[in-house]
């Protein structure tokens, strides 16, 4: 996993790029069952609301995460795969 940082405008932006593992979900996914971690979510929209996410991220306030909630329809999509 890497980090790096440039300056953009006024401000710092900060990129990260990782390539988290099968375990490393595993293990995150025991954290949160646990109640030793718990996701800083700030709302939730349907995927068909992308277009709001970004616009209510671009306004600024966000104390959490965005979630763009995408739901599997068995069938629906050719090739697709369960959650």
């Amino acid at each position: 996993m890497g980090a790096s940082g440039a300056v953009h405008g006024r401000g710092r932006v900060r990129f990260f790029s990782g390539n988290p593992t099968r375990a490393d979900f595993d293990d995150l996914a025991r954290h949160v069952v646990e109640g030793k971690l718990s996701p800083a979510v700030d709302a939730v929209f349907p995927l068909e609301e992308t277009a709001a996410a970004h616009r209510a991220l671009e306004a600024g306030g966000v104390r959490g995460k965005y979630v763009v909630e995408v739901a599997w329809t068995p069938g629906k999509v050719r090739g697709a795969c369960p959650p």
